[in-house]
């Protein structure tokens, strides 16, 4: 019997003998999914080395009132990264990569603005976000993306927004690359390595490494953002498989439970040692310092980033985690190594408060720490609006619309194109297309697709601005004549 089918059987005959569980369980997560107003969601929680809920709540597809059960599948998002580290971890115990080499001299092309970085920056580095690079996201989560390959040879071109080795600065293009070394010294793509080295070792050969590989399962839950408290469809980010070693690995919560046991002993499966200690105790200890926010959350203060896992703090003991979100998905994989309890979420709905809120409510009450509520805690500290632009009104623009139409380039970012139709300008980047509306000057567009003519000496247009990464400066796209 595979270890994931033992696992469910465990926990279908002792499921009503164990009480370490709170009984209002059942009640709890109802009231969640009402409060933070999210369709299904699936619960793992574990104590002493055993499984001691395992459930699913809600519908995992509202129109169909299916319900979400232990089988169904949900995005693991950043979740993934652990996955990866995993990898890297059993490639340099084969001597096939080296932890703190230069990434240059590991993975050809690799290149960075910042000169310092591009010579020093190792495979350590890049796991533990700590190059100096911003995000970027803009550059893959689009209906058309690059191909790995592209974004290798694009990232020399991207800004960066920190100092080599100063900052934590969470970024997946870092790990994207992180699996392209790993693909290179495994000799084969990350999607097949990481199965054959990770998952299959685990016992978690049902996990989809890719979106490719689970969108034809008939348990998938449907993601959903909510409108006017109505729940609306939402499509999976065309680009998720392209940095699928930073976020695009699929399953269901009886698989990432039996993924959170391995974490919390040490690569051991059913007593069997599959994966050494060494890896999941370096992938623990702190790496890289987070910024100290003052808040109300113990996830908000006190924390480091380790090699693909947030460490922090929680009533004093130590607390390991991470989440993944994508594209509707919500999950999180959390747990207290010093009290040997572990809780697994996963939602198919970004909320980002509610797994926070499950975490640290069964923690309190599985160990006697008292019944705060932590929804109340959260709702009222909720993060105030951003604040919007200004804008100045009764502008004109300072040309014809036809002016600006044409072909514009970075050579990180790519191309945008903007055309005139019927109602105005129109733009195209890498597939994602929106309506240019003015909105003052020679800056047209809304929110993300806020678009800035700059007009030449000559009186020409001669390239566009866009806010493409929110930790630098707005990105320049110069004119194609």
């Amino acid at each position: 019997m595979i270890p994931l089918m033992r696992l469910l059987l465990a926990f279908l005959i002792s499921s009503f003998a164990l009480a370490q569980v709170p009984a209002e369980t059942d009640r709890l997560v109802e009231g969640w999914l009402r409060d933070w107003e999210v369709p299904g969601m699936a619960l793992g929680v574990v104590q002493k080395g055993k499984v001691v809920h395992l459930k699913g709540y809600g519908l995992r597809d509202v129109e169909g009132k299916l319900p979400v059960t232990a089988g169904s599948q949900f995005a693991y998002g950043s979740i993934t990264k652990s996955l990866t580290v995993l990898l890297l971890h059993g490639l340099a115990a084969e001597g096939k990569m080296d932890w703190d080499g230069p990434v240059r001299d590991q993975l050809p092309g690799f290149k960075l603005i910042d000169p310092v970085a591009s010579e020093r920056a190792t495979p350590r580095d890049l796991v533990s976000h700590r190059t100096g690079m911003p995000r970027h996201d803009g550059l893959w989560a689009v209906p058309q993306p690059p191909t790995r390959e592209e974004i290798l040879a694009r990232m020399r071109y991207l800004p960066a927004s920190a100092d080599f080795r100063t900052t934590y600065q969470y970024n997946n293009l870092m790990f994207m690359t992180a699996g392209m070394l790993g693909a290179r010294a495994a000799g084969e793509p990350w999607e097949k390595a990481v199965r054959t080295r990770v998952l299959e070792p685990l016992g978690l050969a049902g996990v989809a490494a890719t979106y490719a590989e689970v969108k034809q399962k008939s348990e998938l839950a449907v993601p959903y953002v909510v409108k006017e408290h109505v729940f609306e469809k939402v499509g999976v980010t065309p680009g998720l498989d392209v940095i699928s070693p930073a976020g695009s690995s699929f399953g269901t919560i009886a698989e990432l439970t039996s993924y959170l046991m391995a974490h919390m002993q040490a690569g051991k499966v059913e007593g069997r040692q599959q994966l050494p200690a060494r890896f999941f105790e370096a992938m623990q200890r702190p790496h890289t310092p987070m910024p100290q926010t003052a808040g109300y959350s113990p996830f908000f203060a006190e924390q480091a980033y380790g090699m693909g896992l947030f460490v922090g703090q929680y009533r004093g003991k130590k607390m390991i985690y991470h989440t993944g979100t994508i594209s509707g998905y919500h999950a999180m994989m959390w747990w207290m190594p010093e009290e040997d309890l572990g809780v697994t979420v996963l939602l198919n709905r970004v909320e980002r408060a509610l797994p926070h809120v499950a975490c640290l409510t069964l923690a309190d009450r599985m160990l006697g720490l008292g019944n705060l509520d932590w929804t109340a805690v959260y709702k009222k500290n909720v993060a105030p609006p951003a604040t919007a632009e200004k804008r100045v009104l009764a502008t004109r623009p300072g040309h014809a619309l036809s002016d600006y139409v044409g072909r514009y380039a970075h050579r990180g970012y790519g191309v945008l194109n903007v055309t005139e139709g019927a109602g105005g300008l129109l733009l195209d980047y890498a597939g994602q297309k929106s309506e240019l509306k003015h909105w003052h000057f020679d800056t047209f567009g809304e929110g993300a697709m806020k678009a800035s003519f700059v007009t030449e000496r000559g009186g020409e247009v001669g390239s566009v601005r866009m806010k493409m990464e929110a930790a630098v400066d707005a990105i320049e796209f110069h004119r194609v004549k």
